[in-house]
């Protein structure tokens, strides 16, 4: 065959693509749809071979069939939410990530108890146990998800599966708010950075000042143990809204600023267990539109 009618880079069917774009990096994959417009469509096609490949790649099969992922549609989706799910980098020494990052853990619960005093591990660094004699050390932990965004408008569910305690925070915040402090506090929304709502005493917290009620409805139920919230972050228009089952809560904060935001969770429980699902702009009560991750 003559070279110059062997099939162009740009022209090669979409099967011999999905082979080579699957042996890239993800971060390779965003350069790959800026060279010509059959790349970008190749790429975008979330039920295509390629994305089935990476996620096999990336996750394991079990998890790619367990009840975490199941309601992501495609194999785009489910790799889209493993991105998108808590940063084991990016939390307090306190909390424990498992199950690919879909879910937290507090670690105190695992401090133990030795002749009766309670044995807190590597406190603030110490290379040594410190003991507290019949107490149980007091503090909140933070922790937030791999991404964070500019743009767009983008949608997590959040569900907490373990006790509340006296503050559990869900909400956003910046790269600069802390991780943990020591007592029972509303740590998401402490300070500029973050921007909270207590799941506890329905309140509205940012920069440590209450910033009312929530939610915007009359006579509120509590949140309950198991409930799904959807976290809607509409970066385009700087505000951050609620939803559960179905319902819109009202807008929780306006005029958030045009810096990386990541969405967050505060916690003061020992036994606490969050889980978290990025599933992009579907499945929002009210009319949306957004960026996707890739």
């Amino acid at each position: 065959m003559n070279v110059c009618d062997a099939p162009q880079p740009q022209y090669l069917p979409d099967l011999v693509l999905d082979i080579i774009f699957s042996n890239l990096k993800l971060s390779d994959l965003y350069s790959c749809m800026l060279v010509c417009r059959n790349w970008n469509r190749a790429i975008n096609r979330g039920r295509s071979e390629l994305w089935k490949l990476l996620c096999r790649r990336e996750l394991t099969e079990e998890l790619l069939n367990s009840k975490d992922l199941s309601s992501l549609q495609s194999h785009k989706d489910k790799l889209r939410a493993l991105y998108n799910s808590w940063n084991p980098e990016d939390c307090s020494k306190y909390i424990s990530v498992s199950n690919h990052g879909f879910t937290f853990i507090s670690r105190l619960n695992k401090d133990r108890f030795i002749n009766g005093y309670h044995v807190i591990d590597n406190f603030h660094s110490s290379t040594f146990p410190m003991f507290f004699p019949g107490i149980v050390m007091m503090s909140t932990d933070m922790i937030r998800t791999k991404t964070g965004y500019t743009t767009g408008k983008h949608i997590w569910e959040i569900t907490f599966n373990g006790p509340l305690g006296g503050v559990a925070m869900i909400g956003v915040s910046t790269k600069e708010a802390p991780l943990h402090c020591i007592g029972f506090k509303p740590l998401l929304g402490a300070n500029k950075h973050s921007w909270g709502w207590n799941l506890v005493s329905n309140d509205l917290e940012h920069n440590a000042i209450s910033h009312g009620n929530y939610p915007l409805l009359k006579n509120a139920p509590k949140y309950k143990l198991g409930e799904k919230l959807l976290l809607v972050l509409d970066c385009d228009n700087g505000t951050l809204h609620f939803e559960k089952c179905d319902v819109f809560l009202g807008i929780a904060f306006k005029n958030l600023p045009k810096t990386k935001l990541y969405p967050s969770v505060s916690v003061v429980h020992s036994d606490s267990n969050v889980s978290v699902l990025y599933i992009s702009n579907t499945g929002s009560a009210r009319q949306q539109s957004g960026q996707t991750q890739f």
